[in-house]
């Protein structure tokens, strides 16, 4: 509240501050509002739905707004479910060809990449 909020009502007029702060509009009708309502329980789909109407594209009102809506307005939104990750390829890793490596030249095992000295023993190998 504000220090002139305050102190007008001292001075015996009680009226509201013609400095009220407004809201700001919203761009979403009575009509969009039931829409949202009438779809519960929402998901992606309905969502993708609603946002294609005519009520919603003429307003150029996107998915994702209505289901931002929809959840503000204690709407339940059903999540769709993770993708399934993909498996991965059964090719061997660079940790396995580093191991393979150091067992093919007898180098000493250890974790990590090949030293300088290690490196010198494979070019050495190779010619």
């Amino acid at each position: 509240m504000r220090l002139f909020e305050k102190i007008f009502p001292w001075f015996g007029n009680t009226a509201e501050p013609t400095t009220k702060k407004v809201n700001a509009m919203s761009k979403y009708t009575n009509p969009m509002i039931e829409a949202i309502r009438t779809a519960a329980p929402l998901d992606l789909s309905k969502a993708h739905a609603l946002a294609n109407s005519d009520l919603f594209a003429k307003a150029d009102v996107s998915y994702r707004s209505i289901i931002a809506k929809a959840k503000s307005l204690g709407v339940d939104y059903v999540k769709a479910a993770p993708a399934a990750k993909a498996p991965r390829d059964q090719e061997p890793t660079k940790a396995h060809y580093l191991a393979e490596i150091r067992r093919a030249l007898a180098l000493p095992e250890r974790s990590g990449d090949l030293t300088k000295a290690e490196l010198v023993n494979v070019l050495a190998n190779l010619g």
